[in-house]
């Protein structure tokens, strides 16, 4: 397989950044907090502010956008969020290089963790964040849109 490339996004990006959103959403609705309906509103500037407020990966393979990570500051931590590789790259390292980006960029910060959210039963995305060193927090939450489903908390220790 070809290298993805993998750079942090600015407001340049936002029809990259939005394509890829919006096919994260329709891919995987119950994986993120946001909605489809939501974010297809969003106009040209809601998209290009996005990465001025975090840190947001995107990977690219032949010059297309395949993957996607965000790291918000939360206190001394950084949250990861939209954690999305598109279907027919899951299990090949698209996912796993955008999500050392932000671990990266949370190190640079001097975070002193980074943490994610994955929907209990979710086994595949709790394996993903175990094998990258993520331990559960024990935190646990309803999912914003459907209390039936829980949200598990994972993190990794970077201090």
């Amino acid at each position: 397989m070809r290298e993805i490339e993998v750079r942090q996004a600015t407001a340049d990006d936002w029809t990259d950044l939005r394509a890829i959103r919006v096919a994260a959403l329709a891919d995987s609705p119950s994986a993120f907090g946001a909605t489809l309906e939501r974010e297809l509103a969003y106009d040209e500037e809601r998209w290009r502010s996005w990465p001025e407020s975090c840190g947001v990966f995107l990977g690219r393979l032949d010059g297309e956008p395949v993957a996607i990570a965000g790291g918000t500051p939360d206190s001394d931590d950084v949250e990861l969020i939209s954690v999305w590789a598109r279907p027919n790259l899951r299990g090949t390292g698209a996912g796993e290089v955008v999500v050392r980006a932000v671990i990266d960029w949370a190190r640079g910060r001097r975070a002193g963790r980074v943490t994610a959210w994955a929907v209990e039963g979710n086994d595949r995305a709790l394996r993903f964040y175990r094998r990258l060193g993520f331990v559960p927090t024990g935190r646990d939450d309803a999912h914003p849109h459907d209390p039936a489903l829980r949200e598990l908390e994972v993190a990794l220790p970077l201090a």
